[in-house]
């Protein structure tokens, strides 16, 4: 499980990483509440954005974006919920993303972005 967890974690700090460069501005990582976890929370211009973070090593079981079901949507719009009515800010436009990360044996990462997919 370890390795799993390193994999999926180098995903994720990638994604915050580019997020940023873009001029997005992460306000959390790993939230948590007592329904789940969300990978990272960001803003995006006037948007909050949901991330949901895939990372897989190969593309073997259908890729990373394929990964993420309707179930997993259907949580995070919950997740999603929670986090927005514990904070004071309001938000013109809210969203999910997510975002897969292929680590192949060599080279660089391939991350794929697919925006307001819940």
């Amino acid at each position: 499980m370890a390795v799993k967890d390193a994999v999926g974690r180098y995903g994720e700090d990638l994604v915050a990483r580019r997020l940023a460069e873009d001029g997005w501005e992460v306000l959390a990582r790993n939230w948590r509440c007592s329904l789940g976890e969300i990978d990272i929370v960001a803003r995006d211009g006037s948007a909050i954005v949901f991330v949901e973070v895939k990372t897989r090593r190969s593309d073997a079981f259908g890729g990373a974006i394929a990964a993420v079901t309707r179930g997993k949507l259907s949580r995070l719009r919950l997740l999603a919920g929670e986090w927005v009515a514990g904070q004071d800010a309001r938000w013109p436009e809210i969203r999910i993303d997510v975002v897969g990360v292929t680590i192949p044996r060599a080279g660089r990462a391939v991350i794929e972005h697919m925006r307001g997919v819940g």
